[in-house]
């Protein structure tokens, strides 16, 4: 039985944090409706050379939230997860991104967590967009796509409740490998300096030629 999620992010300024926090709140409240106990949320975020969070238990589900930058998981992140390990927990990989493609970092994220020992059965990209003015919290002026988030969620959970034993009593069923779409990128564009990076990702905008909509692998 499902008796905590785990929200587990790399946010440097917030929004992929609160997107983590949305989505393990979401799947905590549906999956209530089929405990007999209290599902509780835990959230964290990580950098390199912090505690490690405690994946413990076959009754945690862990959400794993990473930002998109130049279409990849940066590399403070990567370093970041490689302290971490899963310990089989069942995750849902969740990439928040605002440009107009998210590139490969939801298969990077995908393969990165399977490394480290996590389960993963769902992946998802949610588009986000930041309203900053100046002298703000970039973090307090965050748009999430509630909609697709909201979706994920309550279809992430439904596939919780199968495997985790949930909707037949004693019944777990072992989980079939995640397809996500992409491949492993090369990380020459997170070497580069902030103004660099910010150029290369208005060329990977103009190249994706509309705007990829939220969307989920389950």
């Amino acid at each position: 039985m499902i008796k905590r999620i785990l929200g587990i992010s790399y946010s440097p300024v917030g929004g992929t944090a609160r997107v983590t926090e949305l989505m393990a709140g979401e799947v905590a409240r549906h999956l209530r409706e089929c405990s007999p106990e209290e599902v509780i949320v835990e959230c964290c975020t990580i950098k390199e050379g912090d505690p490690v969070p405690l994946v413990s238990d076959d009754e945690t589900v862990v959400v794993l939230g990473m930002p998109v930058y130049v279409g990849k998981i940066p590399l403070p992140a990567v370093k970041a997860m490689r302290e971490i390990s899963g310990n089989s927990a069942m995750t849902l990989a969740i990439v928040s991104y605002s440009g107009r493609s998210y590139g490969n970092a939801l298969y990077e994220l995908k393969q990165y967590a399977a490394e480290r020992s996590f389960t993963v059965i769902g992946a998802g990209a949610i588009a986000i967009s930041y309203s900053a003015y100046r002298g703000s919290d970039r973090s307090g002026h965050v748009a999430i796509d509630m909609t697709a988030l909201g979706e994920y969620a309550k279809a992430a959970s439904s596939k919780i409740m199968r495997l985790g034993g949930c909707e037949v009593e004693g019944l777990k069923v072992k989980p079939a490998p995640l397809e996500v779409k992409g491949h492993m990128p090369k990380h020459k564009l997170s070497r580069l300096s902030p103004g660099a990076a910010a150029i290369a990702q208005s060329v990977l905008d103009r190249v994706a030629l509309r705007r990829r909509e939220s969307e989920w692998f389950l």
